[in-house]
């Protein structure tokens, strides 16, 4: 009996370790290598997945563990599978498609048409795609908070509100003035905090602005002085992720410090792996 208990507890600490040895790992768009790459985030190892052949920006990941990413300048929004190694072309002819964020139910996300200052909705049942809002100057980052609210970053220097079903613009919040194409970038929600985050795209004073939903204000972080970050992502347990050019680090909101970096020559769009955090 004493035998079995021991084979018994022996057999639950190896799930136990199995269970919480998975590293935890970060899925890349790389811009100037063309590539989708995964980055170990315990040994810094890093790994070609694809290669593009064309320069990609946002990155997500869908519920069945599907890389989707934007190709700015061929307007085309593709979706990669890491388990079979297969890209398919899920949207074409949205000149300058940028950000992406999986709408609430799953059934259609919104990709960020810069220059066009549009968002479009695309729909994954359908294939149909259609203008949510127009007139934003610019659009960059978007976001859904835990509510249900839309969020986007219009214009450079300007978070918006926007109505999810018409596309209206309900609250706007001025981060900036206009200081060429310096302000918001990519967008994230955070429910560790319940409040926005938004890389804040300069080189000189580049960090991260945290936002409420209520866009009630702003709280701009210099984190380390951050070049040019783009990117952004969050796990909901007080880390945020971001590309930075040449770096991917992960930053720790309570500690407001950077608390892993390494060096990845062109990180843009960055999203955790399934299952490693």
């Amino acid at each position: 009996m004493n035998s079995a208990r021991a084979i018994f507890a022996y057999t639950l600490l190896v799930l136990s370790t199995a269970t919480f040895s998975v590293a935890q790992q970060l899925y890349i768009a790389n811009e100037p290598k063309q590539e989708l790459m995964k980055l170990d985030l315990t040994t810094g190892l890093q790994t070609n997945l694809y290669h593009i052949g064309e320069d990609p920006d946002d990155l997500i990941v869908n519920p069945q563990g599907q890389l989707i990413y934007s190709v700015p300048g061929t307007g085309t929004v593709y979706r990669y599978d890491p388990v079979t190694n297969t890209n398919t072309v899920l949207v074409s002819g949205l000149s300058y498609a940028r950000d992406l964020v999986i709408e609430p139910g799953g059934t259609s996300m919104l990709i960020s048409l810069y220059a066009r200052g549009e968002i479009a909705r695309f729909n994954f049942i359908t294939g149909t795609t259609t203008i949510l809002s127009k007139k934003l100057g610019t659009s960059d980052g978007i976001a859904y908070d835990a509510s249900g609210h839309l969020f986007a970053i219009a214009n450079h220097n300007t978070v918006v509100q926007l109505d999810p079903i018409s596309g209206a613009v309900l609250k706007t919040l001025v981060l900036e003035l206009h200081h060429g194409s310096n302000g918001g970038d990519g967008m994230t929600y955070d429910s560790y905090t319940g409040q926005l985050w938004i890389s804040h795209d300069e080189k000189a004073e580049g960090g991260l602005i945290e936002v409420p939903t209520d866009l009630s204000g702003f709280t701009l972080y210099q984190t380390g002085k951050l070049n040019y970050p783009d990117g952004i992502k969050s796990d909901g347990k007080g880390n945020l992720y971001l590309g930075v050019l040449w770096t991917a680090v992960e930053y720790n909101i309570p500690s407001d410090k950077i608390t892993k970096s390494f060096v990845v020559r062109g990180a843009d769009g960055v999203s955790l792996v399934p299952g490693t955090y």
